[in-house]
């Protein structure tokens, strides 16, 4: 067990009582399969809720035989010590849903870096194809349908050529896996979400040297519809960075929160923009080794995140 400050305690506690909140939610107006929840193409204020929270995901998969084109850019600013990190990955990617419960994504990545000067990192300048992957997601529980609230389970293997953090060669392999919880607060105006995340990778570099490495992430995030098109809302986020596959040989963890917004355009495009801060952290040691390897792990001081989307 690894041992947390006062503010990750926070974090903690705040997705527990978010994931108890979601059991005692109000279910859905509606009572059919087709309106129950947001997302329902019979309304004209038609919206999914999988994007509504910034880093953190809804458990909807959109309309059985739905298809969308997504376009992700997530940005990382900030490592500690000294040195400039400005790291970008844009993915491009096609959704769809075979059903009303089962969805899939499969996606391509490209990556910018900017890295000068900073401890456990090589400088780079470059941009690159980065790899790709596949998410197959089921939902086991429909939010307003089975139960008060949602869940959801997505697998998603990645094969990446570039480590999108370093910037270095190699064969990178990982295999996020993210339990999916929300629930409509106030139908259809009100939501809440909270995600499980584990992120094993394993990387066989280009001079032949191999590593290992884990991230464990609990979010929460809650949004509110202000206009029939647009939600504002909020997130927080803690994550523990792991030099091991397992829960072991712990390198630090970071407190993150920050705004999110989103914005139906019409029944078929999105757009969502979400940003986050490190609001604190806690690295194994602030020894030099220590410092290097909380770099090398995926905790930037600041996050943010476009997503948009069209339907067709």
């Amino acid at each position: 067990m690894f041992a947390t400050t006062g503010a990750e305690r926070t974090i903690i506690r705040l997705a527990l009582l978010i994931f108890v909140g979601l059991s005692f939610a109000p279910p859905a107006l509606a009572q059919d399969d087709d309106d129950a929840r947001p997302g329902a193409k019979s309304e004209p204020d038609f919206f999914e809720d999988k994007h509504l929270f910034g880093f953190t995901e809804g458990t909807d998969v959109g309309e059985a035989g739905g298809k969308e084109a997504e376009f992700t850019t997530t940005s990382g600013f900030g490592k500690k010590g000294r040195g400039v990190y400005q790291a970008v990955q844009q993915e491009a990617a096609f959704e769809g849903a075979a059903t009303d419960r089962f969805g899939y994504e499969i996606g391509l990545y490209g990556s910018w870096l900017n890295i000068a000067n900073v401890p456990g990192l090589d400088n780079h300048g470059q941009v690159n194809f980065a790899g790709f992957s596949l998410m197959p997601k089921y939902i086991f529980l429909r939010r307003g349908i089975d139960a008060p609230f949602g869940f959801a389970i997505s697998l998603e293997p990645e094969f990446e050529r570039i480590d999108n953090i370093s910037g270095g060669r190699g064969k990178n392999y990982s295999m996020e896996t993210r339990v999916y919880f929300d629930a409509e607060l106030i139908p259809k105006k009100l939501l809440v979400a909270t995600n499980i995340i584990y992120l094993p990778e394993a990387s066989n570099e280009a001079d032949g040297g191999t590593s290992r490495s884990a991230l464990f992430g609990v979010t929460g995030a809650m949004s509110y519809r202000i206009t029939p098109d647009t939600f504002v809302g909020g997130e927080v986020e803690y994550y523990q960075a792991y030099q091991s596959l397992g829960f072991s040989n712990s390198v630090g963890s970071a407190f993150y929160a920050g705004p999110t917004l989103h914005l139906q355009m019409g029944p078929k495009a999105f757009l969502s923009l979400a940003w986050s801060a490190q609001l604190s952290s806690s690295p194994r040691t602030l020894t030099a080794e220590g410092v290097e390897a909380w770099n090398q792990a995926d905790l930037s001081r600041q996050r943010a995140r476009m997503v948009f989307g069209v339907e067709f």
